[in-house]
């Protein structure tokens, strides 16, 4: 009888078409492994267009408004009056002393821009030499409008985080979002556009408290009123007007 190869451990050697038939399937599983990770990666949702260069600091003049949250309004930024949102270098709320609210200010710290929306992580804030008030102008209201998305904290979809928003992001965005930072909402399937987010506020326009946390991260459906003040757009909503998906 012809006898089969058979690998004996303490030879220390593989009958050869041992080897040969380890060689071919590692190799393949190499290859496969690689072209499921490239898959993958392909597949997956961009992670947006958000950037925040830590290493360029900058100064923008303008004016401080506290509510809803602090926020700058300025011309610095071209593209006639922006609204640029105020943080903390963390998942932290700033706070400004009433003095420098409501005048000219220079504010200075790291721009965290995506599409339209821009936000700063504030290092500083100066009253400006050559004060002038940047009024916001009057509310347009774009009407009733009723959408599924998710709410996000909107530092990190701004670009503090890539990606922001999604399951993963959940317990981040819930640790920003108890710290104070500005709630956001997105629509489903818009998410990548740099112009998606809506500020996300109470159905008076004021920030929500902590009983919107549990809902951050989650799809939800929302029924609110879209309003734009100083070119940024809000949707306004009754918190009993967000169900959970």
């Amino acid at each position: 009888m012809a006898e089969d190869p058979f690998f004996i451990g303490w030879q220390g050697e593989l009958a050869r078409p041992t080897r040969r038939f380890l060689l071919t399937a590692g190799a393949g599983l190499a290859a496969g492994a690689g072209a499921l990770g490239l898959g993958l990666g392909a597949a997956a949702p961009h992670p947006g267009p958000g950037l925040w260069d830590q290493g360029k600091k900058v100064a923008v003049t303008g004016t401080i408004y506290p509510e809803p949250y602090p926020h700058l309004l300025t011309e610095d930024l071209g593209e006639g009056l922006r609204t640029v949102l105020l943080v903390g270098a963390g998942k932290d709320r700033i706070s400004v002393r009433p003095a420098l609210t409501f005048t000219g200010v220079a504010v200075t710290g790291t721009l965290i821009v995506r599409g339209e929306h821009a936000m700063m992580a504030v290092d500083g804030v100066y009253p400006d030499p050559a004060p002038g008030r940047v009024l916001p102008g009057p509310e347009k209201d774009l009407g009733e409008v009723m959408m599924t998305g998710e709410i996000l904290d909107a530092k990190c979809w701004f670009g503090a985080m890539r990606p922001g928003q999604g399951k993963t992001h959940k317990a981040c965005a819930a640790l920003c979002a108890k710290g104070g930072l500005p709630l956001a909402f997105c629509e489903t399937g818009r998410c990548s556009d740099g112009k998606a987010a809506l500020l996300f506020l109470n159905a008076r326009g004021q920030a929500f408290g902590p009983d919107v946390l549990e809902l951050v991260a989650d799809p939800v459906m929302v029924r609110g009123r879209i309003v734009e003040v100083a070119g940024l757009r809000q949707i306004r909503v009754s918190l009993a007007d967000v169900m959970r998906l």
